[in-house]
C-alpha cells in the first residue's frame, strides 16, 4: 500500500479503498489502511509481550534484542507512513488493563524507535546480526530526523553482506507474501513506470533490480494492461528489512547531503559493480539534483520492501523539495487528480482509545 502511495505500483484491481491509497485520497474510514494500522500494532504488542516474557523468564537476550528491534521498525514503519497522531497503547503480558497510549508525532515515534534499538544493541549478547538490525534501524530513524551525517556512521562497521528477512509461508493465507498474492495472482497491483510524471522508470529502465514481465493481459479491474513485478515470484519468497547494501546507501546519502557527487557515486558503483552494473557519474551534480539522483538509486535497491514513501516523505519533509517535483501528480489515469496528501491516516477505529485525536498535521 505504501509503494501504492508513492511510485512503485499502479492500482490495476476494483477495490476503492486501494485506488484511495494509489490517488492519496485516503479516508480514516478506509478498511484496508485500518487493518494494516492494527496489524502493525498486533506485531508491535505481541513483541512487546515476548519482551517482557523473556526477561520474567531470564537468560534469554538474544531473543529480548530481536524482538526489541521488531517494535522498533514498527515505529519506524508508522513513521514514515501515517500522519502524526498514531497512539501506541500496552497490553500488560499478564492480562492485565490496557493501557491506552498517547498520540505521538513523528519526530517523537522516531525517537521512540531510537531508544528501541538502543535497548537492542545493549541485550543483543554480541549477536552481530542482531546488532547490525538494530543499527541499520536506527540511522533509518536517524534520517527521518534530518540527522544525515549520525545514520551514516551509525552503520559505518555494518558488513555490506549483511542481511534480515521478514520470511513467509505458503504453509497458511496469512503467512504467505502479500506483494506476491497482490500482484501476479490477483494482478491488482502494476509495476509502474513514469507514474504521475515524476515517478521513477521501474520497467523502462530494465533494470535487474525491478524485474518485472507483462504488458499482454488486463489486470483485475478488466481495463489497465497489467505490468508484473518479479521481485517475489512465489508466496515463501522473503523480504528485506534490513541490509549491508541499505548501510551503505545511507552512507552515500550522507556523501550527497555534504554535496560530493564523487563521494555519492563511489558508494554506488561499488554496490552497481556486485549486479555487474555500469558505473554512474554524478561528479557534475549539487544540491537538489544529486539527491535525487541517490534517491533514484535506493529506490531501484530497495524496490518494494516498504522503504519509498518515507524516502520521498524525506525529500519533502528533511530537504525541502516540493512535493509536487516528488511525488506523482497531477492527473490520475483512471480519471480525476493526484492528492497533495502524503500521508495514511490515523483509523476511526482507533477513536476507542479516549486519547483519540486523528491526525496532529
Amino acid at each position: 500500500m505504501s509503494g501504492l502511495m508513492a511510485d512503485e505500483y499502479s492500482y490495476s484491481g476494483t477495490f476503492p479503498t486501494r485506488r484511495e491509497a494509489d490517488t492519496r485520497i485516503l479516508q480514516n474510514t478506509n478498511s484496508d489502511m485500518d487493518r494494516i494500522f492494527s496489524n502493525m500494532h498486533r506485531a508491535r504488542a505481541g513483541a512487546e509481550a515476548a519482551i517482557e516474557l523473556a526477561q520474567g523468564f531470564g537468560g534469554v537476550p538474544e531473543v529480548e534484542s530481536e524482538m526489541q528491534s521488531i517494535v522498533g521498525y514498527a515505529y519506524i514503519m508508522f513513521a514514515e507512513t501515517f500522519c502524526g497522531g498514531v497512539p501506541f497503547s500496552k497490553v500488560p503480558s499478564d492480562g492485565g488493563a490496557i493501557i491506552y497510549g498517547e498520540p505521538l508525532s513523528q519526530d517523537q515515534m522516531f525517537n521512540a524507535a531510537i531508544t528501541w534499538f538502543e535497548q537492542a544493541s545493549a541485550s543483543s549478547n554480541g549477536n552481530t546480526d542482531l546488532v547490525s538490525l538494530a543499527r541499520v534501524g536506527k540511522a533509518r530513524a536517524l534520517l527521518g530526523l534530518g540527522q544525515i551525517s549520525a545514520a551514516a556512521n551509525e552503520v559505518a562497521t555494518i558488513a555490506t553482506d549483511f542481511v534480515y528477512n521478514i520470511e513467509h509461508s505458503d504453509n497458511s493465507f496469512r503467512q504467505e507474501n502479500g506483494i506476491f498474492t497482490m500482484s501476479t495472482v490477483r494482478r491488482e497491483f502494476s509495476i509502474a513506470d513514469g507514474k504521475g510524471g515524476n515517478g521513477l522508470m521501474y520497467r523502462s529502465a530494465n533494470d535487474p533490480r525491478t524485474p518485472w514481465d507483462g504488458g499482454t493481459e488486463i489486470g483485475q479491474d478488466g481495463i489497465t494492461l497489467y505490468y508484473n513485478q518479479l521481485k517475489y515470484t512465489d508466496e515463501n519468497a522473503s523480504v528485506v528489512l534490513a541490509s549491508g547494501i541499505e548501510a551503505r546507501l545511507i552512507e552515500a546519502e550522507a556523501q550527497a547531503d555534504s554535496d560530493s557527487g564523487v563521494g555519492t557515486h563511489t558508494i554506488h558503483n561499488a554496490l552497481r559493480a556486485t549486479m555487474g552494473l555500469p558505473a554512474l557519474d554524478f561528479s557534475a551534480l549539487t544540491g537538489d539534483a544529486l539527491m535525487l539522483a541517490h534517491m533514484s538509486e535506493r529506490a531501484f535497491w530497495l524496490y518494494s520492501t516498504g522503504h519509498r514513501q518515507g524516502d520521498l516523505r524525506r525529500l519533502v519533509d528533511v530537504y525541502g523539495m516540493q512535493a509536487s517535483d516528488v511525488f506523482p501528480w497531477g492527473s490520475y489515469f483512471k480519471g480525476g487528480s493526484y492528492d497533495s496528501n502524503l500521508k495514511f491516516p490515523v483509523p476511526q477505529s482507533e477513536a476507542n482509545n479516549p486519547n483519540y485525536v486523528g491526525c496532529l498535521d
